[in-house]
Formats: C-alpha cells, sequence, structure tokens
C-alpha cells in the first residue's frame, strides 16, 4: 500500500510540473506562420507554399517549383510571417514582441555545391493581433528566382529570422534571435542553346515551303 500512495504522489508532481510547463510557454515565443506567396512558371495565378502554419498549404520542404524554361519566371511575389510573444511589461520576466523587433527572409538559390543566390529580404510589419505581430515583405516583391540562371536543377531555400526581447532582472532587456529554420524546395531551369532557335526556324521554314509546294 506505502509503495501505491508513493506512485501516486509522483504521478501527482508529475502532472503539476507538465502543467505549469505548459502554462509557462503561453509567455513564451515562436512561429504562427510563415508562407511564401509565388506566380509559378506557366501560371497566372498566386500558389502559396509555407514554411509554418496554414495546414491546407502545401509544404515549401521538399515542394517542386516546376521547370522554368525561356520567357517564364519563378516569382516570390510576396511572404508572410506572424509570430507571438508575451507583450506585457517587461519587469514580468516574459519574452515579449513591440516595433523595434525585426525580421528578415533569406533566400538561397543553389546548383549541386554551387551557390547561385543569397540575398536577405526586410520584412515589415503589418499588424498586431494580440500578442502577434504580422509582416511581409519590405524589399523584393514579385522576385524572379530564376533569373539569369543556365540549364539545371536548383535548390531554394528559404529561412526567416527575427528578434524579441527577454527581461534580464536587474540588468535590463537583452535582445534574442530566433529563426524558422531553413526548408528548401527544388526547381528546374530549361535554356535552349542558340542552335536549338536556329534549327527551330529551319523547320518552320521547311514546313512553310511544304506547304507552298503542296498549294
Amino acid at each position: 500500500m506505502k509503495i501505491s500512495t508513493n506512485r501516486y504522489s509522483l504521478c501527482v508532481t508529475l502532472f503539476a510540473c507538465v502543467g505549469f510547463i505548459t502554462a509557462g510557454s503561453s509567455a513564451g515565443f515562436g512561429v504562427v506562420e510563415a508562407t511564401g506567396a509565388f506566380q509559378l512558371p506557366s501560371s497566372f495565378t498566386t500558389s502559396y507554399v509555407s514554411q509554418v502554419g496554414v495546414p491546407a498549404n502545401a509544404r515549401i520542404q521538399g515542394y517542386d517549383f516546376g521547370l522554368v524554361v525561356t520567357g517564364q519566371t519563378l516569382l516570390l511575389q510576396n511572404f508572410y510571417f506572424e509570430n507571438y510573444a508575451f507583450n506585457g511589461a517587461p519587469s514580468s520576466g516574459n519574452n515579449w514582441l513591440n516595433e523595434d523587433s525585426i525580421a528578415t527572409l533569406n533566400v538561397i538559390i543553389s546548383n549541386g555545391s554551387t551557390l547561385n543566390y543569397n540575398t536577405n529580404y526586410a520584412l515589415k510589419q503589418t499588424a498586431i493581433n494580440g500578442n502577434n505581430r504580422n509582416w511581409d515583405m519590405a524589399t523584393g516583391t514579385n522576385t524572379n528566382l530564376a533569373a539569369g540562371l543556365a540549364t539545371g536543377a536548383y535548390t531554394a531555400t528559404f529561412n526567416v529570422t527575427y528578434t524579441y526581447f527577454q527581461w534580464n532582472g536587474a540588468g535590463g532587456e537583452s535582445t534574442e534571435t530566433s529563426s524558422t529554420g531553413p526548408s528548401t524546395g527544388t526547381f528546374s531551369v530549361l535554356v535552349p542553346a542558340p542552335g536549338a532557335f536556329a534549327l527551330l526556324g529551319m523547320a518552320g521554314l521547311v514546313s512553310r515551303r511544304r506547304r507552298n509546294e503542296l498549294a
């Protein structure tokens, strides 16, 4: 009976600890949503592909953005980000966000071990929803991610870093940094060689001649 009582007491203690940890986590920080708005090759509509949040959206990790041929684009139209942190008094000991918090989208395009593109885009705060902050792109909207790329297979990696604040007691506040973590998709580029265009032109000319002769 004594062993059973001890086990019961241990269970109660563990549940109490879990409850405390869970309650405390609401005053932490984190990412609610990170979603890119893309216009894919051969498309005139917007596709929303997410790192985090919006379960109905496809995930960036492992996503195939398609084949980009000459005359087409792979547009990053915008990137939407939402994060949360407790917005109470700094002396409460919680993390918090305010207008001084910053966020940046990093985009890396590579072909195997070759780095083709590594650019940071500033995000701007667009709305406040309770303890949450909403962001979208302040720079880089409607960027063609395939611009200037040669024929090949590419990876596109997206990562948002952001700051929040932590009260450090009598020492004041510190600026902390976190991120969504990188998510990587793929796409391919096909740029026909100049000779291929010449051959296509010759084929068209021959076809027209044959039609004229038959006529």
